[in-house]
């Protein structure tokens, strides 16, 4: 009896433990999860072809030292990203049925404070033949890809992009 009541208490302070670690690692992931989500809202606007919804992602206070800001909207990033991606679409759908452009846009090397984070985000397109499933186009490098040093702002618990800038 003595022994059943010690394996209930250590059995209910090992379960208070874990959520306690659980809660804490979730907090701070919460935060990554976020910033993470970016990327695919990007990859969704893109794929769309909106800038309204790339632009959901970036902060007013945006600014970048090639003058981009949030009204100019990043000196027409967006913009032409999309008509570039129109453009391969055209030469998609001109050749055959057969080819699609597929977008893939990820952060990397993320590093959190408490309003602010930076990391590296990159935008990759590539040209597929699709038949019954999508693969790269054996012996051509049809993909483009562009990494980015990018730094967010926590603004009013969500986070957007303040800055983004190339990396060459």
């Amino acid at each position: 009896m003595f022994t059943k009541s010690k394996i209930k208490i250590f059995f209910i302070m090992f379960s208070i433990l874990v959520f306690l670690f659980l809660t804490g690692c979730f907090g701070s992931s919460t935060d990554e999860a976020q910033i993470k989500k970016i990327a695919k809202n990007i990859e969704k606007a893109l794929e769309k072809k909106d800038v309204d919804l790339f632009m959901e992602n970036i902060s007013y206070n945006y600014s970048d030292d090639a003058g981009g800001t949030y009204d100019n909207h990043i000196n027409n990033f967006p913009e032409n990203i999309i008509s570039q991606i129109e453009l391969a679409e055209a030469f998609a759908n001109s050749v055959s049925g057969l080819l699609k452009i597929t977008t893939d846009v990820s952060i990397t090397d993320l590093i959190v404070a408490e309003q602010y984070a930076s990391g590296k985000m990159k935008t990759a397109f590539s040209l597929k033949v699709c038949v019954l499933w999508c693969m790269p186009i054996p012996g051509v490098n049809a993909e483009e890809s562009t990494e980015y040093n990018v730094d967010f702002i926590k603004e009013d618990e969500e986070w957007k992009i303040i800055s983004l800038v190339e990396i060459e």
